[in-house]
């Protein structure tokens, strides 16, 4: 008896030691948006069915506004977790590049999705070539204008790398392409909503005469619907993302075309390469998962109703 008990004791002594290490060498990876949005809703829920089925942990973050600041704690939180990998949309490359350099350099696996920091030592970045998604922007206005008109800008976080690189397609574009589309006022809502609306409502109360609105950043979109709805414009806007209000913009006619993005594929790429990189495999220096045009001919078929 005594013999079966010891068996017993050692047995499930065993099975303990054996959890704690498999809890030990679970994987943990940061993920820190620029900002908290509801656009980056299915990134969230890219990363997590796909680390559910890794047996991965996360720990997803961001600021609750446009502040660097706030993003650059939040990463130092996470090297000082001593997490495996960190994915990070950076609000401002220049000032985030330093803190992805010291996590790389304490072993932690960096890449960068939907803006990148090009400088520094990440070793990938995951989102969408944003100077042709800008430019992808520039052809729909071109087309909607019939290549002649006045177009307001509203942008958002100006020191956010993908933004800039957005807005620099767009106006590539019209120059090689539409010279006679001019752009006549340009505000940044650094990504605040209520910031963004009241910029919106400025311009069109300024310029009458305008032709198009286009929206660089997620918080445009919105924006944009409730300004059309209240004043009962009837000019053309061209937004990027595909939140629900911003679908339902394009049903109900305030939005002419969204450039719509990947986010749930950033979601699944971050977990799978951030974890490559831990078994020491190479992964892409840059994964595209592209744009594409929704309006309200294929807004039904790409967005059923639920």
């Amino acid at each position: 008896m005594k013999r079966k008990l010891a068996l017993l004791m050692l047995c499930i002594a065993a099975l303990s030691f054996a959890v704690r290490a498999d809890a030990a060498d679970k994987r943990t990876f940061g993920i820190v948006y620029p900002i908290i949005h509801p656009f980056f809703e299915g990134t969230s829920r890219g990363a997590e069915d796909t680390a559910a089925k890794m047996g991965i942990e996360l720990i997803i973050k961001g600021p609750d506004r446009a502040d660097v600041a706030q993003q650059i704690e939040i990463v130092e939180n996470m090297i000082a977790m001593k997490v495996d990998g960190i994915a990070i949309g950076p609000t401002d490359s220049a000032a985030l590049t330093p803190l992805i350099d010291k996590a790389t350099a304490q072993g932690i696996k960096v890449v960068t999705f939907d803006t990148d920091a090009p400088n520094s030592k990440r070793l990938g970045y995951i989102g969408t070539d944003n100077v042709n998604a800008g430019k992808h922007m520039g052809e729909v206005l071109g087309k909607v204008l019939n290549g002649e008109g006045k177009t307001l800008v509203s942008m958002g976080i100006p020191t956010q790398e993908n933004l800039i690189q957005r807005l620099k397609g767009v106006k590539e574009t019209l120059a090689e392409k539409y010279p006679k589309i001019s752009i006549i006022d340009e505000q940044t809502g650094q990504g605040d909503p209520n910031r963004t609306l009241a910029n919106i409502e400025d311009m069109t109360n300024a310029h009458p005469d305008f032709n198009a609105l286009i929206g660089i950043d997620a918080a445009a979109g919105p924006a944009a619907v409730i300004a059309w709805k209240a004043k009962g414009l009837k000019q053309s806007v061209i937004v990027f993302d595909d939140t629900d209000d911003i679908i339902q913009g394009v049903r109900d006619g305030q939005i002419t075309v969204t450039i719509a993005q990947s986010q749930y594929v950033w979601g699944q790429n971050i977990v799978t390469e951030l974890n490559d990189a831990c078994d020491g495999k190479e992964i892409p220096a840059f994964n595209d998962a592209g744009t594409r045009e929704v309006n309200i001919n294929n807004v039904n078929e790409l967005y059923p109703k639920k």
